[in-house]
């Protein structure tokens, strides 16, 4: 999987546990995840910017996107899954029956079913 995507797609599944963690921290450490919401929202790269947030070098970021960000935990298992609204990462959502479309963290929009 192309390391890129990867990170954009973990940046989505865990934006709003990296947002709370985050306030916890220093307003630079805020202004450089408003960074990188900006950059990947312009679909650019963000990995080396996840870097310098988790202040990890590039190999061990992509060893820490692969167990989830700070902050974040394990999801629930649900009926309907939901992905990306323009393709361009991988995550899924699965909200609670007949609950509300979930949004895209990045750009905002309502994902789509699968």
């Amino acid at each position: 999987m192309d390391a890129e995507r990867s990170a954009l797609t973990t940046l989505c599944q865990e934006f709003d546990a990296l947002i709370g963690e985050t306030r916890l921290h220093t307003a630079a450490r805020q202004e450089l995840l408003e960074r990188i919401v900006a950059e990947a929202r312009a679909r650019r790269p963000v990995l080396t910017l996840l870097g310098q947030l988790l202040n990890i070098d590039r190999e061990t970021t992509l060893r820490t996107l692969a167990t989830g960000l700070p902050g974040a935990g394990p999801g629930t298992a649900r009926q309907e899954t939901f992905r990306c609204p323009d393709g361009a990462c991988d995550r899924t959502a699965t909200p609670p029956p007949a609950g509300a479309i979930p949004r895209c963290a990045v750009m905002g929009r309502l994902m789509e079913r699968r």
